[in-house]
């Protein structure tokens, strides 16, 4: 049982700061046309959003658990840098179907339920948002892999009216913020951010 109780925190951080961050990576290096996630980390802006991710919501939703995170957070952002590793942004961009609600909307929720608004985390579904309307147009880099992907759905979302209302009302992704009023008008404010960011 001492066991089970000590590994929980170290696999909830690893989910949480080494897989989520390295998605974001990916989805962001992919739209700004990079190949590799050590150029991507080394692109100040996307470092910038991993980091902001991990040290205002994901670390405080974490809190004191026996781990050093803000080590863990430098730790693993420094080997994303790491050039020989060779890891591409088409491998870590995949899944994120499954990454969402797995890696992403528990951090999400669980500041709402603090009472803070998830600003940081927000920029990471944002993200895969318009790395997954360039999906729609077919203009991705490379193929994209992902094995819950319900391809007619996402190209119906898009051309829906209003397709980041339908993504945030998406109960499979985020649970229970498909019904909250902020986090729509939030998603909003993040989609126009990555806008911005990749234009």
């Amino acid at each position: 049982m001492e066991m089970v109780e000590s590994v929980i925190p170290y696999e909830e951080a690893k989910i949480r700061i080494l897989n989520a961050s390295h998605s974001c990576i990916a989805w962001a290096g992919t739209l700004i046309g990079q190949q590799y996630i050590h150029e991507s980390t080394l692109t100040d802006v996307i470092y910038a959003i991993a980091d902001r991710y991990v040290t205002e919501d994901v670390i405080p939703c974490l809190g004191d658990n026996g781990i050093d995170l803000p080590t863990y957070r430098d730790v693993v952002l420094k080997r994303f840098t790491n050039p020989y590793i060779q890891d591409t942004n088409q491998r870590v961009a995949a899944d994120g179907f499954s990454k969402i609600p797995a890696m992403i909307a528990p951090t999400l929720q669980e500041c709402y339920q603090r009472g803070v608004r998830p600003e940081a985390t927000a920029m990471l579904p944002a993200l895969f948002f318009v790395f997954m309307e360039q999906w729609h147009k077919g203009t991705l880099p490379y193929q994209y892999q992902d094995g819950i992907l319900d391809a007619q759905a996402v190209h119906e979302m898009f051309e829906a009216q209003d397709p980041v209302a339908v993504y945030a009302r998406d109960k499979a992704l985020f649970g229970d913020l498909a019904n909250n009023a902020d986090f729509l008008a939030l998603m909003r404010e993040k989609v126009a951010a990555v806008y911005t960011l990749i234009n």
